[in-house]
């Protein structure tokens, strides 16, 4: 028998942390299995995919993140495959397929076909079938409710800082080191190329950034560029390079998690490769002068 708790949980920020935390301590005092109902998209994702600005986590970084919490079990669904299930059905599934006896939801989570269900009917069926429901207020911290549209948001203005506060951590671009031109060895400041795990994830605010990655277990600090690097190429792909600071590392074929701090300035094209390697020289510099900084923890 199982405690769920049922959402997108993009980016395990910590209002969804609050809520899994609630249902692993019920599920353990009550000796229930705690389980996760995951959806790989949110609605808006699939009602209106044009305006969608893109995951902040993958559904498998969610799975990991939510067992750290102490999540038993997590369950991936699509929930195009839910949408058009009545909220009654939606909620016998949840009993036969999962043997539920309790129920964590946020207050404005929705269900069933057309999000006909809300938290009064889904309140109103668990008295009719047995199961108990706790809907955990919405999660406020510094005056602003916690979510990860607002996540999103400041991710695509280029505030990484604020998105950590409401993430609970710093934002993360993860992917493939690949071998790519070699422009940035040639000018002095060799580069590891990510490609990303999925297409679906969200592009933050083109430029240059402050990250910083675990590599070997130690901490190592480099400037990345994300963006359609203007001065060499001519497309519209949006690109993802890491200079490391310290050292010159070789990454090829390892993935590579980058802990996004700062923005540190706009993307620019250069009249030459000799210009942009100034400017790279700067950014070198100003993110010298960042690590240093007693604002940046």
């Amino acid at each position: 028998m199982r405690s769920i708790t049922i959402g997108v949980f993009d980016g395990v920020h910590l209002g969804h942390t609050y809520i899994a935390q609630k249902n692993v301590e019920y599920a353990k005092k009550a000796n229930l299995i705690s389980t996760a109902m995951i959806f790989i998209f949110p609605y808006k994702a699939i009602s209106n995919p044009d305006t969608f600005e893109g995951l902040i986590t993958t559904p498998s970084e969610r799975v990991e993140l939510l067992k750290k919490i102490g999540m038993n079990e997590v369950i991936v669904k699509d929930l195009k495959t839910m949408m058009s299930i009545e909220p009654s059905n939606f909620v016998k599934m949840l009993i036969e397929e999962f043997r539920i006896r309790a129920i964590h939801v946020g207050h404005d989570f929705k269900f069933g076909k057309n999000a006909a269900g809300d938290t009064k009917m889904l309140k109103e069926l668990g008295e009719q079938m047995g199961f108990s429901v706790d809907v955990i207020p919405k999660i406020i911290k510094n005056g602003n409710r916690i979510s990860s549209s607002m996540i999103r948001y400041e991710l695509k203005a280029g505030r990484p800082e604020i998105a950590k506060v409401y993430l609970g951590r710093y934002f993360n671009i993860s992917g493939e080191v690949f071998h790519e031109r070699g422009i940035g060895s040639k000018i002095g400041f060799p580069t590891a190329n990510l490609r990303r795990h999925s297409s679906f994830l969200i592009v933050p605010k083109c430029g240059v950034y402050l990250v910083k990655s675990e590599i070997n277990a130690e901490s190592m600090y480099g400037i990345m560029n994300i963006g359609k690097r203007p001065t060499t190429d001519s497309d519209d792909k949006i690109n993802y390079e890491v200079h490391f600071i310290e050292k010159d590392l070789h990454l090829l074929g390892q993935n590579l998690k980058v802990d996004i701090l700062r923005y540190m300035r706009p993307e620019m094209k250069f009249p030459s490769l000799h210009a942009l390697k100034n400017a790279i020289a700067k950014d070198v510099e100003m993110a010298k002068s960042l690590i240093s900084s007693p604002k940046l923890a």
